[in-house]
């Protein structure tokens, strides 16, 4: 008995520093996900969105290293044969469409596995009103996309590298 006790002694301990060993390296592992996920999302991304009522909306961010991010894009809109418009600075109609060309920038950082932004400035206020911040949960980030959960409409959304 004394040695099936030994035995027994043994097997706990060597269980408990398994266990504290895998709690340890699982806390620095919290971290190093955001550290990773803030490294692979460096890079220019883009997506192109068509409303039912046959909006267009192009989007293209750039997430830069040391938390920075600049937004361009395009809406375009149908507008009637007659529409007319002025010159005036970002927008122009072209085959049928009133299209608004605009820019944001801002800051950004992953924090517990949400990629948060923040917008500083922004030529369309009306979407993009400058202090509206975002937190998207990263599902996955690879070399070409970038999954995430909109944190608009909780729908699941994908980001295409641009090069």
């Amino acid at each position: 008995m004394d040695g099936c006790a030994r035995l027994d002694r043994a097997a706990r301990a060597i269980a408990a520093v398994f266990v504290l060993t895998c709690a340890g390296l699982a806390l620095p592992g919290c971290g190093a996900s955001d550290d990773q996920f803030a490294k692979v999302v460096v890079g220019t991304w883009g997506s192109r969105e068509v409303a039912p009522d046959d909006v267009i909306v192009e989007t293209q961010f750039t997430l830069l290293p040391g938390g920075r991010v600049n937004w361009q894009g395009q809406v375009r809109l149908l507008v009637p044969p007659t529409f007319y418009l002025p010159n005036r600075p970002n927008f122009e109609v072209k085959n049928g469409r009133l299209i608004y060309y605009f820019t944001a920038s801002g800051n950004w950082a992953v924090r517990e596995g949400y990629l948060h932004t923040r917008i500083e400035s922004s030529t369309l206020p009306s979407l993009m009103p400058v202090g509206f911040a975002a937190a998207w949960k990263l599902k996955e980030v690879t070399s070409k996309e970038m999954i995430y959960v909109s944190a608009a409409n909780g729908r699941t959304r994908v980001e295409f590298r641009k090069e």
